[in-house]
């Protein structure tokens, strides 16, 4: 594979990579469809609130989404050619797990 060359083959990229990063995380959508039932009816008799449920979701989440972003992000920074050294590679790792979790809610 051949890096892409400039910034608007570096922004191209990274369109394409946001958008596959999100719809990779589209299961939590199956998996909140197979709660629903539990979600509403537990909430109707006030066992739990809703962003109880929300918050305990995502910190659920958290050490799947750090591995899968730190592989994508071993994977491609170098291939693409991004520089910055670590602070660099820090940076597209922590935006890669803001797509991330966003794609999860």
């Amino acid at each position: 594979m051949i890096p892409p060359r400039g910034a608007q083959g570096r922004l191209g990229w990274l369109a394409i990579s946001i958008s596959t990063s999100c719809f990779t995380c589209t299961t939590e959508t199956v998996e909140f469809i197979k709660e629903r039932f539990i979600f509403v009816r537990e909430t109707a008799y006030n066992a739990y609130r809703r962003s109880s449920y929300v918050l305990v979701r995502s910190f659920i989440s958290i050490p799947a989404l750090i591995v899968l972003s730190l592989s994508f992000c071993l994977i491609t920074f170098w291939a693409i050619g991004l520089s910055g050294g670590f602070s660099g590679f820090l940076f597209y790792f922590l935006a890669a797990c803001g797509t991330f979790w966003a794609g999860v809610k």
